[in-house]
């Protein structure tokens, strides 16, 4: 009996919340979608970083254009790297991607975009969250930014190669 009334009295709140928000429901966060994103973030950005603990910078050509990755901080668990896309002389410019920063947490696994073109916290910290607001966030800001790193590194994946630079016997080729 207990247990009905005070589920009586949750659906009772929840109702009185969804009348006072006009009819809107209240943004929740899908936690494991979410934490599922920057996991595969992180995954395909080790593909794309090899030699994170050695080197600073790697570019790859892609179909129109170039990435660039380069660490920006490096701390004992965590590594913070920026993405620029460029695009070739003569190609619209206007669909490149923004510089996006992302935040590797080695010891999780996982990969969160914590900038993008240098405005961040990307949807603020999410606490006391009104629309609007003076950045003009939606309230899954920071989901919606992972989402579209994991597509434009998937892309990268699938279409950039890797410039390297070959040295063979003290030659550059």
């Amino acid at each position: 009996m207990a247990l009905s009334v005070k589920t009586g009295a949750v659906a009772n709140k929840r109702a009185r919340r969804f009348r006072e928000a006009g009819g809107k429901t209240e943004y929740r966060v899908d936690l494991p979608a979410y934490h599922a994103d920057c996991d595969a973030n992180y995954l395909r950005l080790r593909k794309l970083l090899p030699e994170l603990a050695n080197r600073e910078l790697w570019r790859y050509q892609m179909p129109h254009g170039a990435l660039e990755l380069s660490v920006q901080s490096r701390s004992r668990y965590t590594t913070e790297v920026c993405l620029n896309a460029s695009a070739e002389t003569g190609e619209r410019n206007w669909l490149a991607p923004p510089q996006i920063t992302v935040r590797l947490y080695h010891d999780a696994r996982m990969a969160e975009v914590v900038a993008v073109d240098g405005r961040g916290p990307v949807g603020d910290n999410g606490v006391g969250f009104t629309y609007p607001n003076p950045r003009m966030h939606c309230a899954d800001e920071r989901q919606q930014a992972n989402r579209f790193l994991g597509e434009w590194l998937a892309h990268c994946l699938a279409n950039g190669r890797a410039e390297i630079e070959l040295i063979l016997d003290g030659r550059r080729l």
